[in-house]
């Protein structure tokens, strides 16, 4: 019998869909986001028009258990109604940093493993050479 427990995830406003361990014994855990809506790119207006997903972003998370750990997050896509075009604008969250493959608790830990260390031995702490 395998054994299990709970870690919580420490991460807001997601829901787990699914969690698997991948053939190099990497954690991946497949999230959805659940803030309704995200204010327009273009106007800066509030918008809930559910318009579909983006494409699937994968995030490096906080190692589990001596293991690699990834996210997986399909964003969320509205659609805004003011003025004119209808501009799309895809789901920002606060857990994650634009054009960052790293949770922000992620890239602090990285940061505070720089510290009176130099960059190489960080590197490969984290496997990430």
């Amino acid at each position: 019998m395998r054994q299990t427990f709970e870690i919580p995830l420490d991460i807001p406003d997601v829901t787990i869909e699914n969690v698997t361990t991948n053939r190099m014994g990497h954690i991946e855990i497949t999230v959805q986001s659940t803030v309704e809506g995200t204010p327009c790119h273009r106007w800066g207006k509030m918008t809930t028009q559910w318009y579909g997903e983006d494409r699937e972003l994968t995030f490096r998370h906080l190692p589990m258990l001596g293991r690699k750990t990834f996210m997986h997050l399909r964003p969320k896509r509205s659609q805004c109604l003011h003025g004119d075009g209808n501009a799309t604008t895809t789901q920002t969250l606060s857990w994650s940093t634009a054009r960052s493959a790293l949770t922000q608790a992620y890239e602090k830990q990285i940061l505070l493993s720089l510290v009176n260390s130099p960059g190489q031995d960080t590197s490969i702490k984290e496997d990430s050479g």
